[in-house]
């Protein structure tokens, strides 16, 4: 091999990416903030139709729910998680978030009652779309840790409210 030579080839790639010029890291953030925001209404409306499949699939279950049908909802959750973490309120994410805790736990716990599910859903519809203020959100939230303290189930300990905003 010693007697080999490379020879770089020139390519249009190679020559734009030594030349100046293009945009700002600043201007592409500034850009794609745009692009998302084009799409905000447009994702804003998948907002329920993603909570009513949720609904759906568990009211199917009835009462009891099945593991197959917890891993089902869990791999459906995640365009309801990907619209709330960027398109919605910060409460509706950490909803969804605690909802695919609680549907992971039940399946961890083999666990079958439907209830804390359709608490977890109505949440999502009562924060989606309405302004509460701080107080409430972490009423809400505080709420929804106590459901998942009492089926021994772990939450997001990045969204849980500080223990002095709940009200009483």
């Amino acid at each position: 091999m010693a007697g080999c030579k490379i020879i770089r080839v020139k390519n249009i790639l190679g020559e734009l990416l030594h030349t100046p010029g293009g945009v700002t890291r600043d201007e592409a953030v500034h850009e794609a903030q745009q692009l998302i925001e084009e799409l905000r209404e447009e994702c804003e409306r998948a907002v329920p139709v993603e909570i009513t499949r949720l609904e759906d699939m568990v009211g199917k279950a009835g009462p009891k729910i099945t593991r197959f049908q917890l891993l089902d909802i869990l791999s459906q959750v995640d365009p309801l998680l990907t619209l709330a973490g960027t398109f919605g309120s910060e409460t509706l994410d950490a909803v969804v978030k605690r909802f695919c805790d609680l549907v992971a736990g039940m399946i961890e716990k083999d666990l079958t009652d439907t209830a804390p599910l359709i608490v977890h859903l109505r949440a999502m519809r009562l924060v989606y779309k309405t302004e509460f203020d701080e107080a409430d959100n972490a009423a809400i939230l505080e709420e929804l840790s106590r459901i998942h303290t009492h089926y021994g189930i772990v939450s997001h300990v990045d969204d849980a409210p500080p223990p002095d905003a709940v009200p009483g």
